[in-house]
């Protein structure tokens, strides 16, 4: 049991992967509320990899292989969620053959 206002990060050293993580999983739950339980899982699996980077970060260890894990799952969402690429104003006269300079 929990003293009101605590939760298991309390007192924890929550490092700068880890943050970044957060921000990124957020922003993914907002962007994409739909229950994903494969998004869910490597967002879980991105957490820890994190928070192991930036444990080792300071102990001063090598993190290669966890920050490689941790690359290939961001890629997976990156995947999962492509962005959506959208054309200027230039861009869509010059494509569409509409009037415009493309010099």
């Amino acid at each position: 049991m929990m003293l009101e206002g605590f939760d298991e990060d309390t007192g924890r050293n929550i490092g700068p992967q880890e943050q970044a993580t957060r921000r990124i999983v957020k922003d993914l739950e907002e962007s994409h509320p739909e229950y994903d339980p494969i998004r869910d899982g490597l967002c879980q699996a991105m957490l820890s990899l994190a928070a192991n980077i930036d444990s080792q970060n300071r102990s001063g260890r090598e993190i290669s292989r966890n920050m490689a894990q941790y690359i290939d799952a961001l890629w997976k969402i990156r995947d999962m969620y492509p962005a959506e690429v959208v054309a200027d104003d230039d861009v869509e006269a010059a494509w569409s053959g509409g009037a415009g300079d493309a010099d």
